[in-house]
């Protein structure tokens, strides 16, 4: 029998850094006690924590988030996410039998999904797993609290009336842990995606292009002239004051281009709470043209690390825009900044690989209960095995097993 137990905190009782130190500063921002204050201020979420004692000792803390009725945030709204390709998956990667059958179960997906709420999720925003361990817990004791997590989550899920539940966007390290103790408790596997991450070894800007093979440095250089000949260029501001107007204009017509609700009220309220909470580790790169910011991409900086927020692009008139300021410019200003790793996150992987990124698999286990849980079960399998197939298309490297 395990010595572990779990406490569910409520985000009035959560230890702050000063009472957890392994929130104060943490290597990845996503872990950080302000970043969590940030997500704290969601209402598309109900936020709490799960406290892990051994011995009474609180050795993990975990955020938790809840969705009541299916309007949370996709990546994290555990029944929402399941068969929806916009969170992951590629079906278009099947083979034609499990493509039939993935479109055959599609029709009862929604019916399905409605019996799954309340939800509950362990994650935090920024597509994190969220599990931090207590300062100086060594990899034993670690392990310890991550081979017990899908019982505790099991158990915290039944106590909040909770009637799926899903593990995160754990890394490749995390998973050889959690998969088995997962899947013996019956949770369903399933490859999220993976991070892209741009590690820079060279001291500076120079030394990084001479380092590239020729048709990559031909690249860069081309995107960099036809950005300079455009007439724009990069404005750097950090600290709060990267949140500038411009940006949330650029920001709420993004939103409504792609049809996501909230417009401008949202957009400010959300750029408000990041500049009251993490607002000393922003910095924006701007793409500026005859004094008009035509594009931009926000990122949070945790010591040697840029962690990708968000990005805006005036399409119309900032065409070719993105590359140059996403990649060129971010690593030219972070090789003069002491910067030698940039997270840009999920999605868009085949980009981000041709310009040097490392794929990390992300992922993730399901649990669902009552009416509709063999057809989710189902199609996460389909889901998850469609995602695998398309990081593991991108060459070697790109993913490693389904962690199960």
């Amino acid at each position: 029998m395990s010595d572990l137990t779990a406490e569910i905190l409520g985000p009035d009782a959560r230890p702050t850094a000063a009472e957890f130190p392994a929130l104060a500063a943490p290597a990845v921002i996503w872990e950080d006690d302000r970043w969590w204050r940030f997500t704290e201020r969601t209402d598309l979420h109900e936020v709490r924590y799960l406290a892990v004692r051994e011995a009474g000792e609180l050795v993990a803390l975990a955020p938790l988030l809840v969705t009541h009725d299916g309007a949370g945030l996709l990546f994290y709204d555990t029944p929402k996410m399941t068969g929806e390709t916009n969170a992951f998956g590629a079906p278009e990667l099947l083979d034609p039998q499990r493509r039939a059958r993935w479109d055959e179960l599609a029709d009862r997906l929604a019916d399905a999904r409605r019996g799954q709420y309340p939800s509950l999720a362990l994650a935090v925003f920024g597509s994190h797993h969220g599990i931090v361990h207590a300062a100086g817990r060594d990899a034993v004791g670690q392990a310890r609290v991550l081979a017990e997590l899908p019982r505790l989550l099991e158990e915290t899920a039944e106590l909040l009336g909770c009637r799926s539940t899903s593990l995160l966007y754990a890394t490749d390290e995390q998973a050889a842990i959690l998969g088995p103790a997962a899947r013996a408790r019956g949770h369903v596997p399933a490859v999220l995606g993976a991070e892209s991450v741009l590690r820079l070894d060279a001291p500076d800007w120079d030394a990084y292009l001479a380092g590239l093979v020729s048709r990559k440095r031909m690249r860069v250089n081309r995107e960099l002239r036809e950005y300079a000949e455009a007439g724009f260029r990069t404005v750097v501001r950090e600290g709060p004051e990267a949140l500038s107007d411009p940006i949330v204009d650029l920001q709420v017509a993004l939103r409504a281009k792609y049809g996501l609700p909230g417009g401008r009220p949202r957009v400010q309220r959300d750029f408000d709470a990041i500049r009251e909470t993490v607002g000393d580790s922003c910095l924006a790169l701007s793409a500026e043209r005859d004094g008009e910011t035509l594009g931009f991409v926000l990122y949070l900086r945790a010591g040697q690390a840029l962690y990708g927020r968000t990005a805006g692009f005036d399409d119309d008139r900032a065409k070719g825009v993105y590359f140059a300021l996403t990649y060129h410019e971010t690593v030219r200003w972070a090789l003069a900044h002491d910067v030698r790793e940039i997270w840009y996150g999920l999605a868009a992987y085949e980009a981000k690989k041709l310009r040097g990124c490392d794929l990390e698999a992300r992922h993730g286990w399901f649990r669902f209960t009552g009416v509709g849980r063999a057809e989710l079960e189902e199609t996460l399998r389909l889901q998850g095995a469609s995602e695998h197939d398309r990081l593991l298309s991108l060459g070697p490297d790109s993913t490693t097993s389904q962690g199960d």
